[in-house]
């Protein structure tokens, strides 16, 4: 049985994945996301994970159906590595992978190996009738997949998706997140953002430097490294939403490490339904929440969540799930 301070961050990080889905054209009305650009790739990861609620769940599948095509597969493989459940990946792909125009999804399916333990995909929904065979052949029971054909394409001309803006200019190469870093920050190493990108330092290098010899993309030395840099005001003929949704004179929206983002949620969501954590001493509940912080980003516990060093027990449970809760609300 869950626990109050559990249900409540789930139902935190579930209206949480429903504003991002419908900014990019998720059939639904869940509010505003502020002022970021979204990452379709995260977020996809991070659903596999966290969004196994059935209305959610499908409304993700139904958008990629229409939308599958605005995914970068490459991208979406480097970031599995550290977000996500790659057997739920995969038979989401495997449902795309039926049609011709999504046939590239075939790269992400390996053959099905023994089911040793079937898992219900969602937790407390009964499966009526025959298990969808995708879902079933990687160990997750769930009913027939029926698409409700509802979903959008993402609105270029909301901030928050920009980086489909860019896609849409520059293609699905490394190039659209490349922009999107710059004109977030306006100059990089590019070490620190294939890093933060999820691509590797090798193809982050190559593409700035094809990039530079446009002349829209600077270089300048520092050190053994370059940094990389634009002049914003050079790409606001981009800016195609009010000038109000975005903080700044630049009016760019900001750029967030979805990937370290979701990582933390997903590793404190998986702290919060720990067996036995309800029953344990506040003492051990304090341990536990350590060890787990440990295996976040540094810099995202740094910049989100300022843990206070004298909180112990009890009061570091309560003041980390709140800060938690806070980033989500």
């Amino acid at each position: 049985m869950s626990s109050p301070r559990a249900d409540r961050f789930r139902e935190l990080t579930l209206s949480f994945l429903w504003r991002q889905w419908t900014a990019l054209g998720v059939a639904g009305h869940a509010g505003e996301v502020g002022d970021v650009i979204l990452d379709p790739e995260a977020l996809l990861l991070a659903t596999t994970q966290l969004a196994r609620e059935p209305r959610l769940f499908d409304e993700v599948l139904d958008w990629l159906n229409a939308n599958g095509a605005l995914v970068n597969l490459q991208r979406l493989r480097n970031l599995a590595t550290r977000i996500g459940e790659g057997t739920i990946l995969e038979a989401m792909a495997a449902h795309l992978a039926k049609r011709t125009v999504h046939s590239k999804w075939k790269t992400l399916l390996r053959e099905p190996g023994p089911v040793e333990r079937s898992m219900p995909l969602f937790s407390g929904v009964p499966v009526f009738g025959p298990p969808d065979e995708r879902f079933a052949s990687r160990g997750w029971l769930r009913g027939q997949v029926n698409l409700r054909r509802l979903s959008q394409p993402p609105d270029p001309h909301r901030s928050s998706n920009l980086l489909i803006k860019l896609r849409g200019l520059f293609g699905m190469q490394a190039r659209a997140e490349v922009m999107a870093y710059l004109l977030a920050f306006e100059s990089g190493h590019p070490r620190e953002m294939a890093e933060r990108l999820g691509y590797f330092p090798r193809t982050l290098q190559t593409t700035l430097n094809d990039m530079a010899g446009s002349g829209h993309v600077m270089a300048r030395r520092e050190g053994h490294e370059k940094r990389f840099w634009i002049r914003r005001d050079d790409w606001r003929f981009l800016i195609t939403w009010p000038t109000s949704d975005c903080q700044g004179s630049d009016s760019f929206p900001r750029w967030v490490d979805w990937a370290s983002f979701f990582a933390a949620i997903e590793s404190f969501w998986h702290f919060l339904n720990r067996p036995g954590l309800n029953d344990a001493s506040p003492a051990v509940q304090a341990i536990e929440l350590r060890s787990c912080l440990e295996s976040m980003n540094a810099t995202f516990l740094r910049e989100n969540i300022n843990i206070p060093s004298g909180a112990t027990g009890a009061k570091l449970v309560e003041e980390v799930l709140e800060r938690f809760c806070q980033l989500l609300g």
